[in-house]
């Protein structure tokens, strides 16, 4: 799918008439969240949901705050997530040993099932968006994108400058 033609020159630099690597980078992650979202609804999920059950799987045993930060969600919003998926029958929890505010999430065995053909289904969506990238392209894609990546996190935080 191309972009509108004005919403193409809103991204481009005139000086150069060439997209900006700012604009690109947010066009390619737009898009890969358009798809990951099309592919979690016909699972019955959402992003969020769908965020939540692979990270459960690298990390099990996870308080809802420290799964939250994980997913880029608050902890109430965490909460209503959880409890729709513990509905499901996705996802366990229990109370944390150390700490009996909290509870520790877990994957049940069908949200086990569930990550599984999530993964494929994320490969290969992965493997469509690098189609026509060639090894060592797609390395120094990668090795491009950490660069810009540790650039962006080492500058230091600008102050808030208020309008006068």
């Amino acid at each position: 799918m191309r972009a509108h033609p004005i919403a193409l020159d809103a991204m481009q630099d005139t000086s150069t008439s060439q997209v900006t690597v700012g604009h690109l980078v947010n066009d390619v992650a737009r898009l890969f969240r358009r798809r990951f979202e099309e592919q979690a609804r016909a699972h019955g999920l959402t992003l969020t949901q769908w965020k939540v059950i692979a990270h459960l799987y690298r990390q099990p045993q996870i308080t809802q705050v420290a799964l939250a930060g994980h997913v880029d969600s608050d902890p109430m919003t965490m909460s209503g997530v959880l409890d729709r998926l513990e509905k499901r029958g996705l996802i366990e929890r229990e109370p944390n040993p150390t700490d009996s505010r909290a509870k520790l999430a877990r994957l049940s065995p069908a949200g086990t099932q569930l990550y599984s053909t999530a993964k494929a289904v994320g490969t290969q969506m992965h493997a469509s968006a690098l189609a026509g990238l060639d090894e060592r392209r797609r390395q120094a894609l990668v090795a491009s994108l950490e660069t810009i990546r540790n650039n962006l996190n080492d500058m230091p935080a600008q102050p808030n400058v208020k309008d006068v």
